[in-house]
């Protein structure tokens, strides 16, 4: 057994109830060797995945890839928009697409356009979810994502608060690829980290970046997909099961 995996295994060993865990990787559009490579380890497990798909990023290859994968993995591939093009509108401060230096107009006319790339490419496979790149937003994007009908945001848990209403937020806990946690930038390992987010709650997002991701880092996911499966406790889903 690999070490890292050992605080996990304690930590599921503890959990009264069972929990839910769910994966939604980003930046589809990007590295798509990486990313094929990826889904082939969702598909060999049985393991559902969710992707975020950069609309102006998609290529009509990847698009007829993706739409074959569901074709004959249609419980394990889905499909949601990540922004517009995942490009920084910030002249200060942290990065964001869909920050404050952007009015409600803009938003509109960028989310808007990518959801009409995403809908040309996979119709009715393409699901209500929105993730801002950078897991950043303001409370504008909330009231375009109500108005063109999303029906969940999906940003990083510790997300400045928006008042969302009826758009349900489904976060993620845990970011695969990164290596430090909080302000402080105090090393923290992965294993660690997921049993620790295990022991706080019931439902459990994990963000993957498959352009950062190498072969050992897919075995080191795979290791993982294995003891999550291995337990009853653990129900794997996608990320359309937590919309209303």
């Amino acid at each position: 057994m690999q070490l890292w995996l050992s605080p996990i295994l304690k930590a599921l060993n503890r959990v009264g109830g069972k929990i839910s865990v769910y994966f939604r990787d980003d930046d589809a559009g990007w590295a798509d060797d990486r990313l094929l490579s990826l889904l082939d380890v969702f598909e060999s497990h049985c393991v559902p995945v969710d992707l975020a798909v950069i609309p102006t990023a998609l290529t009509a290859q990847l698009a007829c890839q993706l739409r074959q994968r569901i074709e004959t993995h249609r419980q394990i591939l889905g499909l949601h928009q990540h922004g517009y093009a995942h490009v920084n509108h910030q002249t200060t401060g942290r990065k964001s697409e869909f920050g404050d230096q952007r009015s409600l107009l803009e938003q509109y006319a960028d989310i808007a356009a990518g959801q009409q790339i995403l809908r040309n490419a996979f119709g009715s496979l393409i699901q209500p979810i929105f993730t801002p790149p950078w897991n950043r937003c303001t409370q504008d994007t909330v009231e375009v994502l109500k108005e063109l009908g999303f029906k969940s945001l999906s940003r990083d848990i510790t997300a400045e608060p928006l008042e969302t209403g009826k758009l349900t937020e489904t976060p993620v806990h845990i970011d695969w690829s990164g290596k430090f946690r909080g302000e402080e930038m105090v090393p923290f390992p992965l294993g660690e980290r997921i049993a620790e987010v295990i022991q706080q709650t019931a439902k459990i997002g994990i963000m993957l970046h498959h352009q950062c991701m190498d072969g050992i880092e897919r075995q080191r996911l795979a290791t993982l997909l294995n003891v999550f499966s291995g337990y009853p406790k653990v129900h794997l889903t996608p990320m359309s099961e937590m919309l209303p």
